[in-house]
């Protein structure tokens, strides 16, 4: 079995509804039999902190993590990257796309490497 990489933007009201949403919906698209290549295969996450990726952009970083392999997301059986990118474009897309406008919560872009 190999390892791809993943990257998923969603939404909730925490970092740790954020990471439930996303990996329930992977699960719901992708099934419940584990080595799908995507967030569903992880049980954890690392928020990466926002001095790092401060004026950056979130997937550009994200993107140079997994390339550099980063000891804290390198691991296919190792925790998500998560950035936290409120306040982007990419972020307030989402929420207006999925009707979240409005709402309280926090837009988490999860990536890492994952079993496949």
């Amino acid at each position: 079995m190999g390892a791809v990489t993943f990257e998923t933007l969603t939404f909730g009201e925490t970092a740790d509804k954020a990471f439930s949403n996303a990996v329930e919906d992977a699960k719901h698209l992708h099934g419940h039999g584990g080595y799908t290549g995507t967030i569903a295969e992880k049980s954890s996450f690392e928020v990466i902190p926002e001095q790092e990726h401060h004026r950056k952009q979130k997937r550009r970083y994200a993107h140079q993590l997994l390339e550099d392999g980063d000891e804290r997301i390198r691991s296919k059986w190792g925790p998500a990257g998560a950035i936290n990118c409120s306040g982007t474009t990419g972020a307030k897309r989402y929420r207006e796309q999925h009707g979240l406008k409005g709402k309280h919560g926090d837009g988490w872009l999860f990536f890492g490497w994952a079993s496949h």
